[in-house]
Parts: C-alpha cells; sequence; structure tokens
C-alpha cells in the first residue's frame, strides 16, 4: 500500500524521555528527538478527513515517517515550532 502525505500543521519538536521524565540521549549525548504533528493520509481518505496526530522519527519503520521527518528538517513544511 502507498502511504502519502495530504497535508501537515502544528508541527512541534518533542523530546524523547524515560519512565522518570528523564530526557533519553542517543550515543553522542544529545537528546533523542521527534516531531509531533497533525497528518491527513492518502490511505485514510482526502483532504475532508479528520486530522490526525502522528510522530515523526527518523528511526521510525515505515518508510513515510522517515520522509516526513527528513521533509521536515528539509523546511519543506514551515517552521517546527519548540517544545
Amino acid at each position: 500500500m502507498s502511504i502519502n502525505l495530504i497535508a501537515v500543521k502544528n508541527q512541534k519538536w518533542k523530546t524523547i524521555k524515560d519512565s522518570d521524565g528523564n530526557p533519553v540521549n542517543d550515543s553522542d549525548g544529545n537528546p533523542i528527538k521527534v516531531i509531533d504533528c497533525e497528518c491527513q493520509w492518502s490511505h485514510l481518505g482526502d483532504n475532508t478527513q479528520e486530522w490526525i496526530s502522528f510522530t515523526a522519527d527518523p528511526n521510525d519503520t515505515e518508510k513515510h515517517g522517515k520522509d516526513l521527518y527528513n521533509a521536515f528538517l528539509n523546511g519543506d513544511h514551515g517552521l517546527i515550532a519548540n517544545e
């Protein structure tokens, strides 16, 4: 199945935290961050569908999640709000 982004809004950085609320760091000691947003996806309908919460993650197991994260970093969808 092909999953394509129809639209995205409300993108905001989020730091991954452990069960104690502490930031989770990568192997270089930097906090791991993802991007929360709201999306409309082609496999769920057209641009009249409800907005769905989504987290764009560079380590997503699905291609569309990785692609959206990289598109955000590339500036394709505007600014990403701070936490």
